[in-house]
């Protein structure tokens, strides 16, 4: 017991470490999400530019190449210029005679041509030939990115990406080709960018660097950048502090919420199981008669949980709590045996009169149950086809099992009755497959009977279908002449059970008010 009470005082704080941890996950998340914005704005400008630089140079290189003047005439020196002056993020532009550079439009053409730097940092790229950060190659000794196509040259200023020397903190960039075999710019702290080429940050992705890449389809300039985010509490400390309490404060309230429904749940399973230790489950019975001949056609054995106090319990009380424990199924056999001890003269009396008692989906699919059932009717004279088994349209057992398993209490002889009709979710297909014998029609249909709404049009429905299905019809919640006279004129077969036939009653009471072959006479207070 004291075990009990701890395991309840533990729930709290295990909902409130949950909490805390969802809080933590929550502003993770939202930091990731900024710091995933911040590096992709840093990426996304130093890719545009880069795709910016590369464009114009291929564009400047296919222009000159197609230029109709004589290499480095008056003519096309002339026009170099005015492409130096006129297009943006260009130095130079000018001549390759013989792999050496022979004019540009700034310096016009050189008296001795201008050796170009070794071989061995040349690499194709888009056509063309590429040299980062060339120095001695035009007067100054002015260090420029170059590119070549044909017997053309351009040199990039070095502005084009000044403002990207310098990083700010945590920040860094590549801009490389697809392969990553060239790099042609670099910012920050680079190592081991280039192969996370490809990778992209999510949201999701608990990783403290942050990443973008992309690659441009037409032209083979490539950007990874990177972020190395802090974590919230470095980031603001104080807003990271108050979702962390809101989170714990929030599962905190859900612990005691769980705790409260656990100790009502651990309460109900405790006063349950001392009920059945102490043999305080009774049995009461609601008659049914048949309308068209008032004769008395069967009973329903309900179950009553008697109190301490001597007070009964309805089992829509106790049953759904005994279903969450586990112990439903000691009930149900409990009431199986209470049932055919009490009503076993009556049944053995009256071949014509069935005795319903209410059954779980797992009742029905344990092996075991359908033995224990033949042992007591075996044992007590009772013949299985005067024993109705009620199970709720709303069980939520698979279709297929529930009726294979069905079948086998069928074909010893056992009846089903389909409990609660019309509140569920079940399909007509799946109710046509099992082997019913009869349906109950809710009561709230039958207290909508005799007011201005569509409750006697679903009731009529409902018997053309349990006449298309063969099948008997018993309607609950009879509680007035008007609703049994309703219900005889629209189907004059069917049967009610309800306060106006009679209340639950113990049995020594139902064999006083009903004794064998007795017909029932209506009144209209309710009494039988």
């Amino acid at each position: 017991m004291e075990a009990g009470r701890r395991k309840i005082r533990f729930i709290p704080f295990i909902w409130m470490f949950l909490g805390g941890i969802c809080a933590w996950v929550v502003a993770e998340c939202i930091s990731n999400n900024s710091a995933d914005e911040y590096v992709d704005y840093y990426g996304s400008d130093v890719f545009k530019n880069a795709v910016s630089v590369a464009e114009t140079s291929v564009a400047v290189l296919h222009a000159l190449d197609q230029s109709p003047h004589v290499s480095c005439s008056p003519e096309d020196l002339e026009a170099m210029r005015r492409i130096v002056f006129v297009v943006p993020l260009l130095a130079d532009v000018g001549r390759l005679r013989e792999g050496e550079l022979a004019c540009t439009g700034v310096w016009g053409t050189f008296a001795t041509p201008v050796a170009m730097p070794p071989i061995s940092r040349v690499i194709g790229v888009n056509a063309a030939t590429l040299w980062r950060g060339a120095s001695g190659v035009v007067r100054g000794d002015l260090a420029a990115d170059m590119a070549s196509f044909g017997d053309s040259v351009v040199m990039t200023e070095a502005s084009a990406f000044a403002r990207y020397r310098d990083p700010a903190e945590r920040l860094a960039a590549l801009v490389l080709t697809s392969d990553g075999s060239y790099v042609y710019q670099a910012f920050g702290e680079t190592y081991g960018l280039s192969g996370i080429l490809g990778q992209s940050s999510r949201w999701y992705h608990f990783a403290r660097r942050r990443v973008f890449s992309h690659c441009d389809d037409n032209i083979d300039v490539c950007v990874v950048a990177t972020y190395a985010a802090p974590t919230p509490l470095e980031t603001a400390p104080l807003d990271f502090l108050l979702v962390l309490a809101g989170g714990m404060t929030a599962g905190g309230c859900i612990g005691l919420w769980h705790a409260r429904l656990y100790g009502e749940s651990r309460s109900w399973r405790q006063k349950l199981q001392r009920a059945l230790d102490n043999n305080r489950l009774t049995v009461h019975y609601q008659p049914i008669i048949r309308l068209s001949d008032s004769t008395l056609c069967g009973a329903e054995a309900l179950v009553r949980l008697v109190d301490f106090d001597g007070t009964l319990i309805p089992p829509d009380q106790f049953i759904p709590a005994a279903e969450a424990s586990g112990v439903v199924e000691q009930i149900t056999r409990r009431v199986v045996k209470r049932a055919f001890s009490d009503m076993g003269p009556r049944l053995s009396a009256d071949r014509d009169f069935y005795l319903s008692i209410n059954v779980s989906s797992d009742d029905i699919l344990n092996r075991d149950f359908l033995g224990f059932l033949d042992n007591e009717t075996k044992a007590r004279g009772v013949s299985p086809g005067q024993v109705a088994l009620e199970l709720t349209e709303r069980s939520t057992a698979s279709p297929e099992r529930l009726t294979r398993a069905m079948e086998e209490f069928s074909r010893n002889g056992y009846q089903f009755l389909i409990d609660d009709f019309g509140t569920g979710y079940s399909s007509l297909s799946y109710i046509a497959r099992m082997p019913i014998s009869g349906i109950k029609i809710d009561r709230m249909f039958t207290q909508a009977l005799d007011q201005p709404s569509v409750g006697a049009v679903i009731v009529s429905k409902v018997c053309e279908l349990a006449a298309a299905l063969k099948v008997t019809l018993i309607c609950e919640g009879v509680e007035t002449k008007a609703q049994a006279t309703i219900l005889a004129n629209i189907y004059p077969d069917i049967c009610a059970q309800g306060f106006l036939i009679g209340r639950p009653m113990p049995v020594e009471r139902f064999s006083r008010t009903f004794p064998v072959a007795s017909r029932f006479r209506w009144h209209q207070d309710g009494a039988a």
